[in-house]
């Protein structure tokens, strides 16, 4: 038999076969004397087995593998623990769908959009309902992206943001939120200094109570670095300043605190950042003054 004929046989392509042969997974049958490729019985049926066990999913250098074996014995052995190995696989690969098809149905049901993560879902509908601008919006997406991949899940950071969110709903603050951050990306570089502080008061304004909220609700730590951390005007505050509850340690901490250092340079301006840091040292002061009093 040539080789079509083998591949019709077989329910393959002629560039399979080819494809076989390179692996090392077909041995090369004698060639008549025009040149061509003789292929017997067992050449088929050795592309069958191949293409059964290819079809369960085992790689095909693990298919070799298996084929080269000596004797039944060694044979059914490697088979074994190749399918056990995918079954293995399978199974984790069932698991991850699983949670995919989880949070489709969520992402639906809650109408979310797809590259919102879901935890940030209602925050992000807000938003849009208080008629935050795209831009605003986009930016806020950016960040809660950043903190959904680089923040621990179930760390207090994490759950801090969520909670800062949390508050604002209850609060029915939404939309001052929104408007002071649309004031906030409206600062032009060069504002001045009365603009800037004028801004800033206002934040502070709106921070303090729900700062304090949190504090009596969630425990929030007064501690002066988880005070700076919370007191920035943005809720993504709570996972800047801090990399406790980061995922790994020392200089992977430290790359993580550089990307969301690189992300404030990337969105705001320098008047921004200087409001930015005006709010944090306004709350944080503020906050002291009552610790002590």
């Amino acid at each position: 038999m040539r080789s079509k004929e083998v591949a019709d046989l077989a329910g393959v392509t002629v560039r399979t076969l080819r494809h076989y042969h390179h692996m090392g997974l077909l041995p090369e049958p004698p060639r008549a004397a025009n040149g061509y490729r003789v292929y017997g019985a067992t050449d088929v049926a050795r592309v069958l087995r191949i293409k059964r066990l290819a079809s369960l999913g085992v790689s095909l250098q693990q298919v070799k593998e298996m084929l080269d074996e000596e004797g039944p014995g060694a044979a059914a052995q490697s088979g074994d623990e190749a399918l056990a190995a995918l079954d293995a696989e399978l199974a984790e690969r069932i698991e991850h769908l699983q949670e995919q098809r989880r949070i489709i149905a969520e992402l639906r049901e809650r109408s979310i959009a797809p590259d919102v993560p879901p935890v940030f879902g209602e925050h992000v509908a807000r938003l849009k309902a208080a008629g935050a601008s795209a831009r605003f919006v986009e930016t806020e997406l950016a960040g809660l992206l950043l903190v959904d991949r680089l923040i621990a899940t179930g760390s207090d950071e994490a759950e801090s943001v969520v909670q800062f969110f949390e508050l604002l709903s209850e609060s029915n603050r939404t939309d001052r939120y929104v408007q002071l951050n649309e004031r906030l990306y409206a600062l032009p570089a060069d504002a001045a200094e009365a603009d800037r502080q004028r801004l800033a008061d206002d934040f502070v304004a709106f921070m303090l109570p729900l700062l304090e909220r949190g504090c009596e609700r969630y425990g929030w730590e007064l501690s002066r670095e988880r005070i700076e951390a919370m007191a920035s005007p943005s809720g993504l505050a709570f996972a800047g300043s801090d990399s406790g509850g980061l995922p790994g340690a020392g200089e992977g901490e430290g790359l993580v605190n550089d990307v969301f250092d690189m992300y404030d340079m990337e969105t705001l301006n320098a008047a921004q950042r200087d409001m930015s840091e005006r709010v944090s040292a306004g709350v944080l002061r503020a906050l002291m003054d009552r610790l002590a009093s």
